[in-house]
Formats: C-alpha cells, structure tokens, sequence
C-alpha cells in the first residue's frame, strides 16, 4: 500500500502521474499568458491557489468543530481592505502584501517555515549521511517539500528581508516561527 501512495521515479506507474502534472502546469501556463498575464502573475496565481486551498481547509474545519460543540460565531477580517498609496505600488509590481496581523498568515507562516525546516533537514542528512538517504523511495517527497519552499518564497522573505510595511508582522513572525519550530522537534523526537 506505501509503494502506491509514494511512487518511486524508476515506477511504471510514475509516468501517468507526470504527465497529469506537467500538462497542468503547462495548460494554466499558456492559459494565462493567452489571457495577457505574466508569468510572474501565473506563479503568483499559483501559490493563491495552494494559500487559499490550505487555510480554507483548516479554517472550516477549526469552524466545523467549533460549531460541533455549539461555538460557531468564527468570522475574523483575512486583510486590511484599505488601499495605501505603498500598497497599490506593490500591487503593480506583483509583490504580496503581508502587513497586517491574521491568523491566514499565522497558518501560511508556520506551514512554510515547517516545509523549510523539513527540507534543510532532509538536505543536511542528504549531505552528512549519504548512506541514510534512500533516493528512489525519497526523491518524490523531497521533491515535492523543495516546490512547497520554492512557492512559499514570499513568505520567507516577508518574514526575514523585507523592511517595507508589507512584511509580516513581528508577532506573527514569533509566533509562526515558535509554531513550526516546536512541531519540526516534536516530529524529529519520534522518528
């Protein structure tokens, strides 16, 4: 059962799987720049997709069982919806803005630092034990966790670069970094 949910690359199998997704991606590709976008707004696109994908879940799902043991009224503001001069110049230039203090962020935050953490891991161990490292069984997955890193690239640079007022907050930065790190060590202590 484990060999059909984590293919190796050598798999027969493998094949039909990359081309679904390699047909995607060039699908939404040639579909947005035939619309007139950029391919900076087609990766920005893509990453809306897995941010709203990802917190939807998890906020309905917190709603869902709120609302089980009779608490449902859940609603938050996910944004500021005032437009500020420096906000719109970002807009334009197709940077993402971070500024205010959301649990949205908070959960975007502490998902990619714990994909970031994984894949440092998983690469240090690559590097220092290279006899631990299966590469058929585990090239998938840290394949997959380097994508996770490469999409969430904004968020790092929200939380640690950038200086402007669209980077994430001080206490969100602590509070996901605590978040991530704690799970990251929880984890590694059991495996």
């Amino acid at each position: 059962m484990l060999n059909v949910l984590f293919l190796q690359i050598s798999s027969l199998w493998f094949i039909p799987f990359a081309c679904v997704i390699v047909g995607e991606i060039a699908y939404s590709l040639i579909e947005g720049l035939s619309m007139g976008g950029s391919i900076q707004g087609w990766w920005n696109a893509m990453r809306m997709w897995l941010y709203v994908k990802t917190s939807s879940f998890l906020f309905s799902f917190i709603d869902g069982i709120l609302g089980f043991f009779g608490r449902t009224n859940s609603s938050f503001s996910l944004t500021s919806k005032v437009m500020e001069d420096d906000v719109a110049q970002r807009y334009e230039k197709e940077i993402m803005e971070f500024g205010t203090s959301s649990p949205y962020f908070s959960v975007l935050a502490t998902i990619a630092l714990l994909n970031l953490f994984c894949l440092l891991s998983t690469l240090k161990d690559l590097v220092i034990n290279k006899g631990a490292f299966t590469g058929e069984k585990m090239t998938l997955q840290v394949l997959l966790c380097g994508v996770l890193v490469l999409i969430n690239f904004p968020i790092y640079q929200a939380i640690f670069t950038r200086k402007d007022k669209g980077r994430m907050s001080i206490s969100v930065s602590i509070k996901s970094t605590t978040l991530a790190l704690s799970a990251y060590f929880f984890f590694k202590l059991f495996n």
